[in-house]
């Protein structure tokens, strides 16, 4: 294809990213920031108390990610979004597993070897965390999210193995998805968010009266009352 051939395609591309920046932009991307604000107080608090001096800035990278998507999201490029909402997950355990293993974290960057899948995190922090099963559970039990495990659709999507996830573009202005589209987005966002608060208080309920009062009061208001015991113990 020849540049004046290509030309007509990104025209109509940057068009469509300018009829939604100027359509539904903002209002997603305010939608989208109340979504990711469980991830955002969890990442200011690690921030200030948790930090071990090993891959520190892989929280950083959980708040890029956070960024990446709305991003996203406002140009209405959900297929990239959805790979920033799955980086979401793979940085917060990233962090989980290599704050406390430094050998492996200085391999990793040295050699590019040892990267952790989910399941081997989630593994590690069932067998080591003292009660992490049993309050996994209890939150689990009290999901609101739409999905248990919004990894898995993600996953599906990223993969491309089914022709319910394929993308079907024939131009680079499909790229651009309409506003419910979007919107179902920012609810797998929110799904995402769950998630990994839900895997970040399995670990740290016992600190609870360290923990921001946005993230226990939001506990607190899903999990019931006789129940909460077995959370913050």
């Amino acid at each position: 294809m020849s540049a004046p051939d290509y030309q007509p395609q990104v025209d109509a591309l940057v068009a469509a990213i300018q009829g939604h920046v100027s359509g539904p932009a903002v209002d997603l991307g305010l939608q989208h920031h109340s979504a990711i604000l469980p991830v955002l107080h969890w990442v200011d608090y690690l921030k200030k108390s948790q930090l071990t001096g090993c891959c520190d800035d892989i929280l950083d990278g959980v708040r890029a990610t956070l960024v990446e998507a709305s991003g996203c999201i406002a140009l209405g490029l959900i297929r990239p979004a959805l790979f920033a909402l799955r980086a979401q997950i793979d940085a917060a355990l990233a962090w989980l597993y290599f704050k406390d293993h430094p050998i492996e974290w200085e391999h990793l960057l040295r050699t590019g070897d040892g990267f952790k899948a989910r399941l081997e995190v989630i593994e590690y922090l069932g067998r080591f965390i003292e009660r992490y099963l049993a309050r996994f559970a209890v939150l689990n039990s009290h999901r609101t999210r739409t999905v248990e495990q919004p990894y898995r659709v993600l996953s599906a999507h990223i993969h491309g193995q089914s022709s319910l996830v394929l993308p079907t573009f024939q131009n680079l202005a499909a790229m651009v998805y309409p506003e419910q589209r979007c919107a179902e987005a920012i609810t797998l966002q929110s799904d995402v968010a769950e998630y990994i608060n839900d895997i970040f208080l399995a670990c740290y309920a016992g600190r609870w009266s360290s923990l921001p009062d946005e993230i226990v009061n939001a506990a607190k208001s899903r999990i019931p009352a006789p129940k909460q015991a077995q959370l913050f113990s």
